[in-house]
């Protein structure tokens, strides 16, 4: 007598959260995101500044905490690419944040994610630096999610291949889970045929 076999069960998601040196909206958009995503099953870590977590307690709604310094230094960089090792989706809030993010997915697959909260104002010599760090951060991002139409425009002549309006009327954690189940989908296809790493054509 034969039985049907029972298929395995779906691994379980896992995104990283990475803040910045920040606001405090930031920091409880992603509370309430991290919150969400646990909630659906999705492993959550945020990386941040150790006071961070004793004045949001994200381990409080079950996500995990990575103490890292906001900075570009060497020594950050590493720390933040290893707690980011295993992720699905890596998601930036903040230039600077997706700045790190950015340097720290160097030579990876994974996603990236960037979050603009506000608009950076800046004159003279600050103001190029400011475009060529929003050039980089839209350029390296798979999707820029942006708080008004008008970051939306900036994140697009900067460079972003996919910038959406995602105003701060609460987190979306269905939104994330869903795209990173279907990038999930998409590299197990990919995986079936034999075509990671190059592309695929059919």
């Amino acid at each position: 007598m034969s039985s049907t076999p029972v298929p395995p069960p779906a691994p379980q998601l896992r995104t990283v959260q990475v803040l910045g040196r920040g606001s405090a909206g930031s920091a409880a958009h992603v509370h309430a995101l991290s919150a969400g995503l646990v909630a659906r099953g999705v492993r959550v870590t945020v990386c941040a500044a150790p006071e961070a977590e004793d004045t949001y307690g994200f381990t409080g709604v079950g996500a995990g905490f990575a103490r890292i310094p906001p900075r570009t230094d060497p020594a950050s960089i590493t720390a933040l690419r290893t707690a980011c090792a295993d992720a699905d989706l890596v998601h930036a809030h903040g230039l600077h944040a997706g700045l790190r993010a950015s340097l720290a997915l160097r030579g990876r697959r994974v996603p990236l994610v960037v979050t603009w909260h506000t608009k950076v104002h800046s004159e003279g010599a600050r103001a190029q630096v400011t475009r060529l760090l929003e050039r980089r951060v839209a350029r390296a991002s798979a999707v820029v999610l942006c708080s008004c139409a008008e970051l939306v425009g900036r994140a697009r002549e900067r460079g972003a291949r996919d910038a959406r309006l995602a105003p701060p009327a609460g987190p979306r954690p269905r939104g994330e889970e869903e795209y990173a189940r279907e990038l999930a989908r998409r590299e197990k296809r990919r995986a079936e045929l034999g075509a990671l790493g190059r592309p695929l054509l059919l």
